[in-house]
């Protein structure tokens, strides 16, 4: 349903004019960079189709991609630009490094026990003064408590909300949507703290399934919080401390285009692009990011598909296996070879993030002529449960810490309504992949019920869209809040946190020193191979 404000000869003070040349609301919509578009192509493409303008900003420096440009090209009340960016400045690096402090402390709690990549990811980053008194005997979950206040008095006190008061009047939006916003070195959290200090509308929308347990705390509360299901709604009242009437349940939009698709290719055809026998069934590998310092995967698939083909089942002796690398981990498949395994292909080319018309019909078409699917810890086992299709996955201890080491694979892996198929070992992995072949599915409504409660919760034949779009337009019904006022503290402390935010600043500045040293020296060499290279060609050339 169009939105359509209520007139009114006199406006109640916060309420919006509604009364431009669009009727329509203006949204400063935020992302940190220009990937998390796709998160809401289909949001943003539904604003603009109500007759609401959209500016879409981004922190990121550079040419939007292309189906960013395509976006706005389709949509032309939908705006690009940049916001301001902070980086190198001394009162933001400082705020940086208090929120890497407090990014740490998070993964003390027990909640995240069992987890220790978690914390080892972020005690790299803590300032080495937090992690010592952290870690220091007797310090205890009260200790780490008040330390987490003193850290958010700090961060408040740097006053970088500030930067983005002129920012915000001059666009003078209804309402601003941020996303991530819980990444660790973004101007968003400024951002969303100048939007409350100006009493403007204001939202966080969360845009994936593990933004909310794996990564920074929120230490204020956004005017709205928008979540996929009632499972994310616990975790921003549980982990983040956000009142509940503060969030909105509304489905998974990005996940909507997968529920009304059809192939773009018969079966056959598919086949014989891929290389893949069409008289056979198809295992369909996702891969997955990984966290940083985890095994290759490439090597993990190579010898799953050997044990495929060495399995005492004749099923998986035989069947397609097709095997979709990440974008993010190209490299690691150029020394792979599947020579002598039979029936195996790796396609597309590492790279290809379905983004457009072209990929997401490949990746779609991937996804429905497959009998099965397979993977460690992906979102695309999400999209393949959507397409109908049983999801299986393997628990080796390798990647424990990508898989049960994590809090929201669990929401995958665990309960009644629980989407995977899960092993222990390669050879009770083999069985359940067999009779799934066979057709000996035991609960072929696994993905149907996991789907129900995790992506698009309530009426199916709602998209999540609908009721994300719905989502703003009520709050922009609403009263806007009054302006945040700051608190008298912070202009007491700020001053004698100036030492410390030039520290901070000098610090990164030698960062980027050594960086760019290390960067030279690796050209250098790079350089003096080649011509040693050339060098030896021509020698070579003239004994010839």
């Amino acid at each position: 349903m169009r939105f359509v404000p209520r007139r009114s000869t006199a406006l109640a003070r916060g309420s919006v004019d509604f009364f431009r040349k669009t009727n329509g609301l203006r949204i400063l919509f935020s992302v940190r960079n220009p990937s998390y578009v796709r998160y809401y192509d289909s949001v943003l493409r539904g604003l603009a189709a109500r007759g609401h303008e959209v500016e879409l900003t981004s922190e990121h420096v550079g040419q939007w991609p292309p189906a960013v440009l395509a976006l706005t090209k389709a949509c032309p009340g939908i705006q690009l630009s940049q916001v301001p960016t902070l980086r190198g400045n001394p009162w933001w690096e400082l705020a940086t490094r208090l929120r890497q402090a407090r990014f740490y402390l998070r993964f003390l709690d027990p909640v995240y026990r069992g987890m220790p990549l978690l914390l080892v990811r972020t005690r790299e980053r803590a300032p080495q003064a937090v992690i010592r008194l952290a870690e220091f005997p007797g310090v205890g979950r009260l200790g780490r408590a008040l330390m987490a206040t003193a850290l958010n008095v700090l961060d408040q006190s740097t006053r970088t909300a500030a930067a983005f008061h002129q920012y915000l009047r001059e666009r003078h939006p209804d309402m601003v949507v941020l996303t991530p916003l819980v990444v660790l070195k973004t101007t968003q959290l400024d951002q969303a703290r100048a939007a409350m200090e100006l009493g403007i509308r204001n939202v966080f929308a969360v845009a994936s399934w593990d933004h909310l347990s794996s990564k920074g705390e929120l230490t204020f509360a956004p005017q709205q919080v928008i979540v996929w299901n009632e499972i994310q709604k616990r975790e921003i009242v549980d982990l983040h401390q956000i009142d509940p009437s503060r969030v909105v349940v509304t489905g998974s939009q990005v996940f909507d285009d997968w529920f009304e698709r059809a192939p773009s290719t018969t079966r056959d055809a598919f086949c014989a692009r891929v290389g893949l026998r069409p008289d056979r069934p198809i295992l369909l590998y996702v891969c997955s990011a990984l966290l940083e310092g985890s095994p290759p995967e490439s090597e993990f698939v190579l010898r799953w598909a050997r044990h495929l083909r060495e399995s005492e089942h004749p099923v998986l002796r035989e069947c397609g296996i097709l095997v979709r690398p990440h974008f993010k981990r190209g490299d690691e498949w150029e020394s792979i070879d599947f020579g002598g395994l039979g029936n195996i292909a790796c396609w597309p080319p590492a790279g290809d993030v379905p983004v457009d018309a072209r990929s997401k019909a490949v990746y779609f078409d991937s996804l429905y002529h497959s009998a099965a699917v397979v993977g460690l810890n992906t979102s695309a086992m999400i999209e393949a449960a959507i397409v109908g299709r049983p999801v299986l996955t393997v628990l080796l201890p390798e990647f424990r810490d990508n898989q049960e080491g994590t809090v929201h694979f669990h929401y995958l892996l665990d309960g009644p309504e629980a989407l995977l198929h899960a092993s222990r070992s390669m050879q009770e992995h083999a069985r359940e992949l067999a009779a799934l072949l066979e057709g000996r599915d035991p609960d072929p409504d696994r993905s149907a019920r996991f789907v129900r409660r995790f992506v698009r919760p309530g009426a199916r034949s709602t998209p999540a869209t609908t009721r994300f779009i719905d989502a703003l337009e009520a709050l922009a019904a609403r009263p806007a809040p009054s302006p945040q006022r700051v608190p008298a503290w912070t202009y007491l402390f700020r001053p004698l946190l100036t030492p410390f935010a030039h520290a901070a600043a000098a610090r990164v500045r030698r960062i980027s020193e050594e960086r760019r040293r290390e960067k030279e020296i690796i050209l250098i060499e790079h350089r003096r191979r080649r011509r040693a290279e050339r060098e030896l060609a021509r020698q070579t050339q003239n004994t010839s």
